[in-house]
């Protein structure tokens, strides 16, 4: 003999049934869940942004303070060029300055508006020969023949947790920043090196 489930059972289960089908507690921590680790992504990606931002704010501060500095003198030795040189590199602090590189370049400009390097100077990296065509197309607005025009060049290349992760799908390892800055002199035309 077969029993039947009493009617009584039946109304049980269905309004249990119904009552799962209305309750959304649970619903809010579902979905909390799925959006965590992208909530927690942006956060990451937000700051990791910002140390770049803040780096290349630092970088274009060291090209522009070590050229302006460069035009206010008309001669300057080599040690002192050093120093400068190795002083505009504590700008960059708190990050490592081991992989910052600064290329400082008094460049001729010719009646035709061809530039090439006068004399160089470098931080963490090889100066320019004399006579060696400017790394950097000098903009014609600030060329003036017999005018020297001074050029710094900063590159470094920021390294952070979040760009090392996403390097596998990226293929960069970082953030790579290479800015430039331009003066002229300010004392005479020219800028001599001893």
């Amino acid at each position: 003999m077969i029993k039947t489930p009493s009617l009584s059972l039946f109304r049980f289960a269905r309004s249990r049934l119904l009552d799962l089908t209305r309750d959304r507690l649970a619903a809010s921590g579902v979905e909390f869940a799925l959006v965590l680790p992208i909530l927690v992504m942006l956060l990451f990606g937000t700051v990791d942004l910002g140390h770049a931002l803040t780096v290349s704010r630092k970088i274009d501060e060291i090209a522009s303070t070590t050229g302006d500095l460069i035009g206010q003198q008309s001669s300057w030795t080599s040690s002192d060029v050093t120093k400068l040189l190795s002083g505009a590199s504590f700008i960059l602090q708190p990050y490592d300055t081991s992989g910052l590189k600064i290329t400082l370049t008094v460049n001729d400009i010719s009646k035709n508006g061809n530039a090439t390097v006068n004399w160089s100077a470098a931080f963490n990296t090889s100066a320019l020969n004399s006579g060696a065509a400017s790394a950097i197309d000098i903009p014609s607005q600030i060329q003036d023949a017999g005018v020297q025009v001074v050029l710094t060049r900063v590159q470094y290349t920021l390294t952070t947790p979040v760009s090392s992760f996403f390097s596998n799908f990226t293929g960069q390892n970082g953030y790579s920043f290479d800015h430039h800055f331009f003066n002229r002199p300010r004392v005479s035309d020219t800028i001599s090196y001893k």
